[in-house]
Protein backbone atom coordinates (compact mmCIF):
# COMPACT_ATOMS: atom_id res chain seq x y z
CA UNK A 1 0.00 0.00 0.00
CA UNK A 2 1.38 3.40 -0.93
CA UNK A 3 1.02 6.59 1.03
CA UNK A 4 -0.21 9.71 -0.75
CA UNK A 5 2.13 12.59 -1.43
CA UNK A 6 1.61 15.92 0.40
CA UNK A 7 -0.50 17.32 -2.44
CA UNK A 8 -2.95 14.43 -2.02
CA UNK A 9 -1.98 12.50 -5.13
CA UNK A 10 -0.22 9.19 -4.78
CA UNK A 11 1.41 7.12 -7.50
CA UNK A 12 -1.94 5.52 -8.30
CA UNK A 13 -3.86 8.80 -8.57
CA UNK A 14 -5.82 10.93 -6.10
CA UNK A 15 -6.12 10.05 -2.44
CA UNK A 16 -9.12 7.79 -1.68
CA UNK A 17 -11.15 10.56 -0.01
CA UNK A 18 -10.72 12.71 -3.09
CA UNK A 19 -11.48 9.70 -5.28
CA UNK A 20 -14.72 9.13 -3.39
CA UNK A 21 -15.73 12.77 -3.83
CA UNK A 22 -14.84 12.58 -7.54
CA UNK A 23 -16.96 9.45 -7.97
CA UNK A 24 -19.93 11.11 -6.28
CA UNK A 25 -19.51 14.21 -8.45
CA UNK A 26 -19.36 12.06 -11.59
CA UNK A 27 -22.57 10.30 -10.55
CA UNK A 28 -24.33 13.65 -10.11
CA UNK A 29 -23.59 14.86 -13.64
CA UNK A 30 -26.76 15.89 -15.46
CA UNK A 31 -25.40 16.36 -18.99
CA UNK A 32 -25.73 12.71 -20.03
CA UNK A 33 -28.08 11.25 -22.61
CA UNK A 34 -30.08 9.48 -19.91
CA UNK A 35 -30.77 12.77 -18.13
CA UNK A 36 -31.89 14.39 -21.37
CA UNK A 37 -34.26 11.47 -22.06
CA UNK A 38 -35.67 11.73 -18.54
CA UNK A 39 -36.18 15.48 -19.01
CA UNK A 40 -38.21 14.77 -22.16
CA UNK A 41 -40.23 12.15 -20.28
CA UNK A 42 -40.91 14.62 -17.44
CA UNK A 43 -42.08 17.24 -19.93
CA UNK A 44 -44.51 14.74 -21.41
CA UNK A 45 -45.71 13.69 -17.95
CA UNK A 46 -46.22 17.29 -16.85
CA UNK A 47 -48.56 17.89 -19.78
CA UNK A 48 -51.00 15.29 -18.40
CA UNK A 49 -51.78 15.60 -14.67
CA UNK A 50 -53.20 12.08 -14.30
CA UNK A 51 -50.10 10.60 -15.91
CA UNK A 52 -47.87 12.64 -13.59
CA UNK A 53 -49.79 11.36 -10.55
CA UNK A 54 -49.52 7.77 -11.82
CA UNK A 55 -45.76 8.20 -12.32
CA UNK A 56 -45.35 9.62 -8.81
CA UNK A 57 -47.29 6.72 -7.29
CA UNK A 58 -45.21 4.16 -9.20
CA UNK A 59 -41.92 5.82 -8.16
CA UNK A 60 -43.12 5.94 -4.54
CA UNK A 61 -44.12 2.27 -4.51
CA UNK A 62 -40.84 1.18 -6.14
CA UNK A 63 -38.72 3.35 -3.82
CA UNK A 64 -40.47 2.22 -0.64
CA UNK A 65 -40.28 -1.41 -1.77
CA UNK A 66 -36.52 -1.14 -2.33
CA UNK A 67 -36.02 0.55 1.07
CA UNK A 68 -38.09 -2.15 2.81
CA UNK A 69 -36.18 -4.89 1.00
CA UNK A 70 -32.94 -3.22 2.17
CA UNK A 71 -34.20 -3.16 5.75
CA UNK A 72 -35.00 -6.87 5.48
CA UNK A 73 -31.52 -7.51 4.05
CA UNK A 74 -29.95 -5.98 7.14
CA UNK A 75 -30.89 -9.18 8.98
CA UNK A 76 -31.04 -11.48 5.95
CA UNK A 77 -28.22 -12.16 3.49
CA UNK A 78 -27.84 -9.39 0.96
CA UNK A 79 -26.61 -5.85 0.42
CA UNK A 80 -28.99 -4.14 2.86
CA UNK A 81 -27.37 -0.70 3.09
CA UNK A 82 -26.91 -0.54 -0.67
CA UNK A 83 -30.59 -1.26 -1.24
CA UNK A 84 -31.64 1.31 1.37
CA UNK A 85 -29.53 4.03 -0.25
CA UNK A 86 -30.76 3.03 -3.71
CA UNK A 87 -34.38 3.24 -2.51
CA UNK A 88 -33.74 6.66 -0.96
CA UNK A 89 -32.21 7.77 -4.26
CA UNK A 90 -35.32 6.61 -6.12
CA UNK A 91 -37.59 8.41 -3.67
CA UNK A 92 -35.37 11.51 -3.87
CA UNK A 93 -36.25 11.92 -7.54
CA UNK A 94 -39.81 12.83 -6.55
CA UNK A 95 -39.63 14.19 -3.00
CA UNK A 96 -37.52 17.24 -2.12
CA UNK A 97 -37.39 16.32 1.57
CA UNK A 98 -35.73 12.99 0.81
CA UNK A 99 -33.40 14.64 -1.70
CA UNK A 100 -32.23 17.08 1.00
CA UNK A 101 -31.77 14.16 3.39
CA UNK A 102 -29.65 12.40 0.74
CA UNK A 103 -27.44 15.48 0.36
CA UNK A 104 -26.91 15.68 4.12
CA UNK A 105 -26.20 11.96 4.27
CA UNK A 106 -23.67 12.29 1.44
CA UNK A 107 -21.87 15.10 3.29
CA UNK A 108 -21.82 13.00 6.47
CA UNK A 109 -20.37 10.00 4.63
CA UNK A 110 -17.63 12.13 3.05
CA UNK A 111 -16.73 13.73 6.41
CA UNK A 112 -16.66 10.34 8.10
CA UNK A 113 -14.52 8.84 5.34
CA UNK A 114 -12.00 11.70 5.56
CA UNK A 115 -11.86 11.43 9.36
CA UNK A 116 -11.33 7.67 9.13
CA UNK A 117 -8.50 8.08 6.61
CA UNK A 118 -6.82 10.78 8.73
CA UNK A 119 -7.11 8.70 11.91
CA UNK A 120 -5.70 5.67 10.11
CA UNK A 121 -2.78 7.72 8.78
CA UNK A 122 -2.03 9.08 12.28
CA UNK A 123 -2.08 5.57 13.76
CA UNK A 124 0.18 4.24 11.01
CA UNK A 125 2.60 7.13 11.58
CA UNK A 126 2.59 6.50 15.34
CA UNK A 127 3.37 2.81 14.78
CA UNK A 128 6.32 3.75 12.57
CA UNK A 129 7.49 6.23 15.20
CA UNK A 130 7.22 9.20 12.85
CA UNK A 131 5.36 12.37 13.87
CA UNK A 132 1.80 12.57 12.52
CA UNK A 133 1.24 15.05 9.72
Amino acid sequence: MTTPTPDGAGPAGPAPAEGLAAEIAAGERTDTGAHRALARLRARLDSRPWLRLTYKVVVTVVGVTVVLAGLAMLVLPGPGWLAIFLGLGILGTEFAVIQRFNHRLKALVLRSWRAFRERRARRAAARRGAPAA
